[in-house]
């Protein structure tokens, strides 16, 4: 018993024994029931502490994982924005585009529309003056016709005087009498087209 004595003593100066016998000495099972015991304690306060440090751990990489979330969260909003700014600067450039096709159209169909304008005055114009010259002619030709036709008919009359070869018999009105017995103007004949 002397040898185990002294590791009863350590043992019990770290608080670990149980009750001591009532006669003071204590038996090799008790004494390894002691140690079982002491062992589990420790092994239990040593589970509690990795299950401290587990936990622990747990916090801080739930608080990474967090933190990593959150960092995708708004680099995945930043890349949003860039694609929506990206597509509205797209669109604006298209609908920049657009406007200047349409103003140069719309341009383009003014230039066009003054042009047709001026054109259909030009035409216009050119017509009233070939009416103009064409009715300044005709009017020439009109009188050039009267004058022929009262030439003619002067001399009609001379020719017709009496005493002359071929003597045709004029009325001195300009009448002619048909074989029917009506009368027609020789001047309404003459200017009829």
């Amino acid at each position: 018993f002397g040898s185990s004595l002294p590791a009863l003593t350590t043992v019990r100066s770290a608080g670990e024994l149980g009750t001591l016998s009532i006669m003071g000495c204590m038996t090799a099972k008790q004494v390894a029931i002691e140690r079982e015991l002491h062992s589990l304690r420790e092994l239990s306060g040593a589970a509690k502490e990795s299950a401290e440090e587990i936990n622990k751990l747990k916090a801080s990489q739930a608080e990474t994982i967090a933190k990593m979330q959150e960092n995708n969260r708004n680099e995945i909003k930043t890349l949003h924005e860039k694609i929506s700014s990206m597509v509205t600067d797209g669109s604006d450039e298209h609908r920049k585009t657009q406007e200047a096709h349409s103003d140069e159209l719309r341009q383009m169909h003014e230039r066009h529309t003054k042009e047709v304008r001026r054109m259909q005055e030009e035409h216009h114009n050119q017509m009233s003056e070939e009416l103009m010259r064409h009715v300044e002619e005709v009017r020439k030709l009109q009188v050039e016709h009267r004058n022929t036709l009262r030439s003619l008919n002067m001399d009609m009359r001379v020719m017709a005087a009496p005493g002359k070869c071929c003597a045709m018999s004029v009325a001195p009105t300009k009448d002619l009498i048909t074989s029917a017995g009506s009368t027609t103007n020789l001047n309404e004949k003459a200017t009829k087209f």
